[in-house]
């Protein structure tokens, strides 16, 4: 019986130490960071052009999804790319992204503004954008 009580003694104490670091959970509250490199802001392209849109995309704990929105001089806006993020090896905490955005042969002459939108794994968001014309 005493064997038994020392037992469930040493089986309690591994139990209780071992559930003791549930209680670090680290709540996110950093957005992320975003960084646009291209276009420079003010640039100008012809229609059926394409604009390089480079960007780095960072955050503290782990990116969840990037998305690319362009509003035209009418004020309407399109998303034009949408990306979840899957990189184990720097754990979701980088992004550079390249994406080429391609103006319609029939696009309005006027003030476009190019916006990306990140989002972490906690929901947190970040947006930042750039301005650019289209002239004919």
């Amino acid at each position: 019986m005493k064997k038994l009580n020392w037992f469930f003694l040493v089986l309690f104490s591994f139990v209780a130490f071992a559930c003791d670091d549930d209680d670090d959970v680290e709540l996110d509250t950093t957005n992320p960071s975003i960084t646009i490199t291209s276009p420079a802001a003010g640039s100008t392209f012809g229609p059926g052009t394409v604009i390089p849109l480079r960007a780095t995309v960072t955050d503290n704990i782990g990116l969840d999804e990037i998305r690319v929105n362009v509003t035209d001089p009418s004020g309407t806006t399109r998303q034009v790319d949408d990306q979840s993020i899957n990189d184990f090896l720097n754990d979701n905490r980088e992004k550079d992204l390249d994406v080429d955005i391609i103006l319609d042969a029939n696009a309005p002459a006027g003030a476009y503004s190019i916006a990306v939108v990140a989002i972490d794994e906690q929901g947190n968001q970040a947006t930042q954008s750039v301005n650019v014309s289209v002239m004919q």
